[in-house]
């Protein structure tokens, strides 16, 4: 199955990566995902959403695709943070114990107050 890639903004300062498919090693989707990433931080952009809840596969390279972008975004004073519905994507965020260091979250909606309560803690 081919993966899909679409951006949106939510908010002024949010925007939403949304993947559709299978997440695996040789998708030339996840070096389009780290590009887009680091376009946004060049734009001034910290508050991203990658929302994996159409993903119906996700392998160890897709996972490391993920550390790496919430990685890029960490050190440019950002957050990335993850929506998943459940389900086997969950699942393997909870098997390598990637959700106690990138939040992740049932819904857009809560995905999005997460990050708005981060940026209101790091004014503190």
């Amino acid at each position: 199955m081919i993966v899909h890639y679409e951006v949106r903004q939510i908010d002024p300062d949010v925007i939403v990566g949304s993947l559709s498919g299978q997440l695996n090693l040789g998708s030339k989707l996840m070096e389009e995902v780290e590009d887009d990433v680091k376009e946004r931080i060049q734009k001034g952009l910290r508050k991203y959403v990658l929302d994996l809840t159409k993903l119906t596969y996700i392998d160890s390279a897709g996972l490391g695709m993920i550390v790496t972008c919430a990685g890029t975004m960490s050190k440019a004073g950002g957050q990335l943070v993850v929506v998943s519905s459940g389900g086997k994507i969950t699942q393997m965020f909870e098997l390598t114990r990637l959700n106690s260091v990138i939040g992740l979250f049932p819904t857009i909606a809560a995905a999005r107050e997460a990050l708005a309560r981060h940026a209101e803690a790091a004014k503190e």
